[in-house]
């Protein structure tokens, strides 16, 4: 007897890092706005000789409705951004009639993570700036 297959239909990813160029925001034909950018990711690992290495992956990223709209508004090149979605798969015929395939993520939330300082604000210390050396402590 076969055996039922209950496979979780799940598509979630979660990447950081920074746009490689500005969001493009443009609208459908029914006015739906859909933006378009691009995320460098990197992932840091040892290799064999445990030396640090250092690759870089590029995505695409569409992002639509408002969530589209603010990327537009708030985000340009070189910001660093948290974007959840999904992966999907597109294919197309280009001019020469050749079938492509590309894959992108799929925006629901991007979070910006570069804040402006205000004005008068005294500047975010690292945790570590507050605490002592072991040179100074009297015992």
């Amino acid at each position: 007897m076969a055996k039922k297959l209950n496979l979780p239909r799940i598509n979630n990813v979660i990447v950081s890092g920074r746009l490689t160029r500005d969001v493009e925001l443009r609208y459908t034909g029914s006015g739906t706005p859909v933006a378009s950018m691009s995320i460098a990711v990197d992932r840091v690992y040892r290799d064999s000789d445990n030396n640090w290495q250092t690759d870089t992956s590029f995505f695409r990223i569409t992002a639509w409705a408002r969530v589209a709209e603010r990327a537009s508004e708030t985000l340009s090149k070189g910001a660093p951004v948290i974007i959840e979605g999904t992966l999907q798969s597109r294919t197309w015929q280009d001019k020469e009639d050749n079938k492509r395939t590309t894959v992108e993520i799929v925006a629901r939330r991007i979070q910006n993570l570069e804040r402006e300082a205000q004005e008068g604000a005294p500047e975010e210390k690292s945790p570590s700036d507050d605490q002592e050396s072991d040179d100074e402590i009297p015992f």
